[in-house]
């Protein structure tokens, strides 16, 4: 049923995607802007490994009315057997109140096998404000308050088991009340090349002490208009990570853009 959905939710993705594409074509009063960053690793002989990562970045502004859809896929494979599988997705709304504070909605779907939560949820409302908005540098903050809930597969006490054997109890759900707060910098560092860094900190309004960090930081140049280089790397901290994983993601990419 997951798998299903992420394909669904994929598949919509892509339909808003195009639909919003067409749309801003049409009508000269819509701007339409949108970024995908395309990466793979192939190594054939002793061992036959395939990464394959892509993420997508489209935004679509009518006045005072933005909507921006963003999805990422990272899948590996070794020997032919699937190492891991990671889907993210996310929509949000934007209201500009003024021309540096806004309104903002964003509803989110994660899924993660390997650190150990089949999917989460969220939905989220709150507020941004720009605190400096030059030609080369723009730096935002926003804080939102929503709804949360997740399908863990926390794995068994090591002590109940040989070392030999993992077993993993999978279905473990809740939902609870939750909050984030995001700050983004983003720099013109010359007319080809940008710097990006955002950190966030997501809450369990239930429980303080699971509390998560989410950094990213990546720098691309330009090719010409419509393709880049770009090299990223995302971080995840989990203060409380699911019973039997890690608490610290890493992902480090380097990746082919393509710009409209």
């Amino acid at each position: 049923m997951v798998k299903r959905a992420c394909l669904t939710i994929t598949l919509i993705l892509g339909l808003c995607a195009l639909s919003s594409s067409l749309w801003a074509q049409k009508t000269e009063q819509k701007t339409y802007f949108s970024s995908t960053s395309l990466s793979a690793l192939l190594t054939s002989g002793n061992t036959r490994d395939f990464s394959f990562s892509m993420d997508t970045d489209q935004n679509l502004i009518l006045g005072k009315h933005k909507i921006k859809v963003k999805g990422q896929i990272i899948s590996t494979q070794s020997n032919g057997e699937k190492k891991s599988e990671i889907f993210a997705s996310s929509i949000r709304y934007n209201f500009q109140l003024n021309p540096r504070a806004y309104f903002l909605a964003n509803g989110t779907f994660d899924r993660n096998v390997p650190s150990g939560y089949n999917f989460r949820f969220s939905f989220s409302s709150g507020a941004g404000y720009t605190w400096l908005e030059k030609e080369k540098v723009q730096i935002s903050t926003e804080a939102a308050f929503g709804w949360s809930t997740e399908n863990n597969a926390e794995k068994l006490a090591q002590k109940i088991i040989p070392d030999k054997i993992q077993a993993i109890r999978p279905n473990v759900s809740f939902s609870f009340i939750s909050s984030i707060l995001t700050t983004k910098l983003h720099c013109t560092l010359s007319s080809s090349t940008e710097f990006v860094l955002q950190e966030a900190i997501f809450l369990d309004l239930r429980d303080f002490e699971g509390y998560r960090l989410f950094s990213y930081a990546s720098i691309s140049a330009a090719i010409n208009q419509h393709f880049a280089l770009k090299t990223s790397i995302q971080g995840n901290y989990e203060n409380k990570p699911v019973p039997g994983f890690k608490n610290t993601d890493i992902y480090l990419l380097s990746s082919i853009v393509f710009k409209i």
